[in-house]
C-alpha cells in the first residue's frame, strides 16, 4: 500500500512538474511571438507609457532575441515533454534546455537593459530626461526583477525534473 502511495506521488510530481516546464516554454513563445509582430504603440497612453513602448520597440537586438527566445523554448517545450512520455533522454534534455533558456533570460534582460538605459536616451537626448528617465530606470529594475523569477521558475522546474525519485521512477518504467 505505501508503494503504491509514493508512486501516486512521483506521478503527480512528474505531471506537475512537466506541467510546469510546458507553462514556461508556451510562455516564452507567446512573449517571443509579440515580439517577432510589428504592431503599433497605442495612441491613447500616457507620455511616459508610449516612450516606455517605443524604447522596447527600438531595441534593435529585440527580434534576433525573439527569434532565439522560439528555439529555446522549444527545448523546454519538448523537454516537458520527454519527461511526460518517460524518456530516459528527458533529464539531460531538461538540463541543456533550462541552461540555454537561463542564458537567454540573462541576454536578454541584459540586452533590453542597455538599450533602455544607454543607447535609448541617446537616441532621444532633449526628450530623455526627468520623469522620463525614473520611468526608464523603473522599467529596468522591474525587467530585472521579472528575469531573477523566471531564472528561478526555470532551475526550480529543472531542479525538481532531474530528483532521485523522478529519475527512479521514469528509469523503471522508460521506453526507448
Amino acid at each position: 500500500m505505501g508503494d503504491s502511495k509514493s508512486e501516486r506521488r512521483v506521478i503527480v510530481a512528474v505531471l506537475l512538474t512537466s506541467t510546469l516546464l510546458t507553462m514556461l516554454a508556451i510562455s516564452g513563445l507567446i512573449v517571443a511571438s509579440a515580439n517577432l509582430s510589428n504592431r503599433p504603440i497605442p495612441e491613447d497612453l500616457e507620455p511616459e507609457q508610449s516612450m516606455l513602448l517605443e524604447a522596447l520597440g527600438t531595441n534593435p537586438l529585440r527580434r534576433p532575441f525573439a527569434a532565439a527566445n522560439v528555439v529555446v523554448s522549444s527545448l523546454v517545450l519538448i523537454g516537458s515533454f520527454m519527461l511526460s512520455w518517460r524518456r530516459k533522454l528527458a533529464f539531460w534534455w531538461i538540463r541543456q534546455a533550462v541552461a540555454a533558456k537561463v542564458l537567454w533570460i540573462v541576454a536578454n534582460t541584459i540586452a533590453i537593459a542597455y538599450h533602455l538605459r544607454v543607447v535609448y536616451p541617446q537616441m532621444h537626448p532633449g526628450v530623455v530626461t526627468g520623469d522620463v528617465e525614473v520611468v526608464l530606470g523603473a522599467a529596468s529594475l522591474s525587467l530585472i526583477a521579472l528575469a531573477v523569477l523566471s531564472i528561478a521558475l526555470h532551475l526550480g522546474a529543472a531542479w525538481r525534473a532531474t530528483r532521485p525519485d523522478i529519475k527512479a521512477f521514469v528509469q523503471g518504467t522508460a521506453r526507448s
